[in-house]
């Protein structure tokens, strides 16, 4: 039997132990050790929910005392924690933001919104990718080539400086008197009269002086603009460029309808220029006293087909000329046959009350012109 002060130390070397696992009577809740700060002992009258230590289920091969991180094993059954809550918790997950947004006015009754600024925004957003996406479309359409400043034309014939100065004359005064009664202008001469050259000097002058909307240069060579496929949304493109409003309506325009550009010349005037002109005219975003109204066609007689010719006549008189728009449009053609009869008067042509025609060939003869070094110059006739 070992002597008693070995039993009384191994007396307290158990009490100390017993310490470790049941807490003094009296100490505050908050003080109480938890099965995250000590191991437990199977069996101990702590384990009133039949698990071995540290919580884990009957059967663990867990022999002895662990300490094993919190945050691996569920609430101590001393805890505050309630099971039900965290049963509640999984069947009830947060509210995202997108379930919020998409319930927020579930089951709402007798309010009212004071703001409604996100479905305007909203609004405006989808607006604004619309005609974006519209001008894109307008782009992709165009004739570059045609353009009167284009890289492809960049060695096109002008006219010599004082030369052809009176036909120059006649035209820029016709083109800058607004209020004259014929918005068409058509001059006709035959091969090597000049009229590009004309057409080039005009396009350069009105585009110096802000009166220039757009021009297209037709040419039988090249397949981008020897037809009516690009002509519309060619000029739409440069009128556009002119305003910001326009061109925000013109880009709108083919939002609405995506299929323009594979309807009809006349469709794709009335869609793409005369609407969105007469409706920001109509909002007061554009002046139409103070915009630049000159569209020229040079070489009507290069576009395929007389057919074709015809057609974008007689259009521009009934999309163009009877809408009273302020356009003042200048054509320069050979006298082929679809713009001599619309300008004829015996029968009478649908033009010839209509249009101002020049005859090159009554100015100047066709024999005192010359093209040289790729600029037009007039020199007397020998006679």
């Amino acid at each position: 039997m070992p002597p008693k002060s070995k039993r009384r130390g191994l007396k307290s070397i158990f009490a100390g132990l017993g310490s470790l696992f049941r807490p003094s009577k009296g100490s505050p809740r908050d003080e109480e050790p938890t099965a995250h700060d000590m191991p437990t002992v199977e069996g101990s009258p702590n384990n009133v929910h039949g698990l071995t230590p540290l919580g884990r289920p009957e059967g663990s091969t867990m022999g002895a005392a662990t300490i094993v991180n919190a945050s691996e094993d569920p609430p101590p059954p001393n805890s505050d924690v309630d099971p039900s809550t965290t049963e509640r918790a999984d069947r009830h997950p947060p509210l995202t933001e997108h379930t919020s947004s998409m319930s927020i006015f579930s089951n709402a009754q007798n309010f009212k919104l004071d703001n409604v600024n996100f479905n305007l925004s909203q609004h405006v957003h989808n607006t604004r990718d619309s005609r974006q996406g519209g001008w894109t479309m307008l782009l992709e359409n165009i004739a570059s080539n045609a353009l009167h400043d284009s890289r492809a034309r960049f060695d096109a014939p002008k006219c010599d400086e004082d030369t052809r100065v009176e036909v120059i004359k006649e035209l820029m005064d016709w083109i800058q008197d607004r209020e004259a009664p014929q918005r068409l202008l058509c001059m006709t001469g035959a091969a090597g009269a000049g009229k590009s050259a004309l057409q080039q000097t005009i396009a350069g002058k009105c585009s110096k002086s802000n009166t220039l909307g757009s021009a297209f240069f037709f040419s039988a060579g090249d397949p981008t603009r020897n037809d009516l496929t690009h002509i519309v949304p060619t000029i739409a493109c440069q009128l556009g460029l002119r305003n910001p409003a326009l061109r925000d309506a013109i880009g709108n325009a083919i939002g609405e309808d995506p299929l323009i550009f594979e309807k009809t010349i006349g469709i794709q005037i009335d869609t793409l220029i005369v609407a969105p002109f007469q409706h920001v005219c109509a909002s007061g975003r554009l002046d139409s006293s103070t915009f630049p109204h000159a569209i020229l066609i040079d070489g009507l007689d290069e576009c395929s087909g007389e057919d074709s010719q015809d057609e974008l006549l007689s259009t521009i008189k009934h999309c163009l000329l009877d809408n009273d728009l302020p356009f003042r449009i200048f054509i320069a053609s050979r006298p082929e046959w679809a713009i001599r009869s619309a300008l004829d008067n015996e029968p009478e042509g649908y033009l010839y009350q209509l249009a101002y025609h020049i005859k090159l060939s009554d100015i100047h003869p066709a024999r005192g012109a010359e093209v040289r070094g790729g600029r037009l110059g007039v020199f007397p006739s020998h006679q």
